[in-house]
């Protein structure tokens, strides 16, 4: 049986865990440490009145995430990604 544990992580925590990150070279990683990650915020901000998603959006754990993924991902130019450059890579 599987045993999901419960995620205690404080706001601190959660801040040097996104610190630690920045030094990460594995996409997959980041990524799935993101998602606990701003999990963990969610549960924190529904406990808060006025912590809602523009608050998690720019939280500095969400920063330094989107930050990390940016770099390992390069540079992002959003006209790569229209229908005809798809459909002719």
């Amino acid at each position: 049986m599987l045993t999901v544990k419960e995620d205690n992580r404080t706001e601190a925590e959660l801040i040097k865990e996104a610190i630690q990150v920045q030094d990460a070279c594995n996409l997959s990683g980041v990524v799935f440490s993101f998602a606990r990650s701003m999990q963990r915020l969610c549960d924190l901000g529904r406990s808060m009145p006025g912590y809602g998603t523009d608050w998690r959006n720019k939280h500095r754990v969400a920063r330094l995430y989107a930050s990390k993924i940016q770099s390992l991902c390069g540079d992002i130019k959003l006209h790569d990604f229209d229908m005809e450059n798809l459909e002719n890579s």
